[in-house]
């Protein structure tokens, strides 16, 4: 029987995940494919460390070179993480003449145009489907299933920590320190959260998802990016009261020609599919002009649902090697690579200022004769057309309110001029807050 060797760098939770796939269902895949998988060698910090899965002295190494100049290995799956050794690891398996499998956002979203292009330079291939929301499939369903589509729109959720936090806010009315103290202690949070709650997390796979469905070179910085560090118990029970949830939303669409890519909290209407995604489940949803609406949803972490979709990886690379050594009857190692560009269009950014929604805006507002007129008129003055208003009396003996203001669509640096310049005023008793609507 075919034998498909596969070397692996990197033993952390995903590692482990991916090694349990193959002892436990590894007959399973054999019996699909009808040729074998093998984990041939595991580069590890140190050898001595204790293992979940007892691993034999032999598959272990702390070289990774002995993977990547190893002729007999066929896929190298990296799973370091960070930019730098992972990078160089990359290149070099690509180079080497081996295709690689990667879970690592950071650097395809960084120098993905430059990593395809030696893997195309090298007739190998690069599978990256872990890369975003752990186990569902969504890189191959925009490369494969939606091919056919000019995609119109992605919307999604695609960062667990954050979808916890602010569904534990929601619904036991914790504050955000008091949410994220708790993902933590549950493990889904890390120590440092930083990454996840400032919105970078979900801007890197935005940033994939877009040079997927747009085929553009589009980077990190591209990305419009806010976190939901602001987001307080307050807001949320304003959304609530007017039929919506507050969700850390990427979004990416096409106006035009040029691509708008943005992370940040929204209002979501509740009636609207990703409103229901709750705790560390992810979904993505995606208009494309021939397809309409369609929504990909499961665990965007862990580490079984991560290391599912490095496997499905491993095994579409290992057929693709298997089918062409069949063709060739084996002559070299090389495999074949996908003929598809990834980029086909001039990169083309539309900026955030540029782009058009509606709003809600709340101003807490000293309880005054004239004070909704000031901001209306100001809002009228820069064009706003607003389609609902609301005033509370928030503490009559303080004389504070609260105006609560949804618009029209509008161009997003309208709106800013307009608050910047309501802000300046003396009426306001605390900072004005808004958040974009998707209905």
């Amino acid at each position: 029987m075919t034998v498909i060797n596969v070397g692996l760098i990197g033993l952390g939770t995903v590692g482990t995940g991916l090694v349990r796939i193959f002892h436990e269902n590894g007959s399973l895949v054999e019996n699909k494919l009808g040729f074998s998988l093998r984990l041939k060698k595991i580069a590890v910090k140190d050898i001595s460390k204790a293992r979940e899965i007892p691993l034999g002295k032999s598959v272990l190494t702390d070289k990774a070179r002995e993977i990547l100049d190893d002729p007999d290995i066929d896929i190298v799956v990296e799973l370091v993480g960070g930019e730098n050794p992972a990078k160089e690891f990359i290149i070099s398996a690509l180079n080497k003449g081996k295709s690689v499998v990667t879970a690592n956002k950071l650097i395809l979203a960084k120098h993905g145009k430059e990593l395809f292009e030696i893997a195309d330079k090298n007739a190998v291939d690069i599978g990256f489907e872990a890369s975003v929301a752990g186990t569902i499939p969504i890189v191959r369903a925009l490369e494969e299933g939606l091919a056919a589509n000019k995609i119109e729109k992605i919307v999604a959720i695609v960062n667990g920590t954050t979808n916890y936090i602010l569904t534990r806010m929601t619904q036991t009315f914790k504050t955000f320190d008091e949410a994220l103290k708790e993902a933590q202690e549950l493990g889904f949070a890390e120590a440092d959260p930083s990454m996840d709650i400032k919105g970078n997390d979900s801007a890197y796979k935005l940033a994939i998802l877009s040079m997927l469905a747009f085929g553009m070179k589009i980077l990190p910085e591209d990305v419009f990016t806010e976190g939901i560090t602001g987001v307080t118990p307050e807001h949320i029970e304003r959304a609530n009261s007017f039929g919506y949830v507050i969700k850390l939303i990427a979004v990416a669409e096409s106006f035009n020609g040029k691509v708008s890519c943005r992370v940040h909290p929204v209002f979501l209407e509740a009636k609207h599919p990703l409103s229901a995604v709750q705790n560390e489940f992810n979904a993505i949803y995606v208009v494309g002009n021939a397809a309409g609406e369609t929504m990909y949803y499961g665990r965007g972490a862990g580490q079984m649902p991560t290391a599912s979709a490095v496997m499905s990886d491993v095994i579409e690379l290992a057929e693709r090697h298997f089918r062409d050594c069949k063709k060739k009857d084996c002559p070299s190692r090389v495999m074949e690579t996908k003929t598809r560009s990834l980029f086909w269009r001039e990169k083309s950014i539309l900026p955030a200022d540029e782009v058009f929604n509606k709003y809600y805006l709340c101003f807490p507002i000293v309880d005054q004769p004239g004070v909704i007129g000031k901001i209306t008129t100001i809002l009228g003055v820069h064009g706003i057309s607003i389609s609902a208003v609301k005033a509370t009396i928030v503490d009559k003996s303080k004389n504070r309110g609260l105006v609560e203001i949804f618009t029209h669509s509008v161009r997003e640096g309208t709106v800013k001029k307009a608050l910047a310049e309501i802000t300046g005023l003396s009426m306001l008793t605390e900072s004005i807050f808004f958040y974009r609507i998707i209905e």
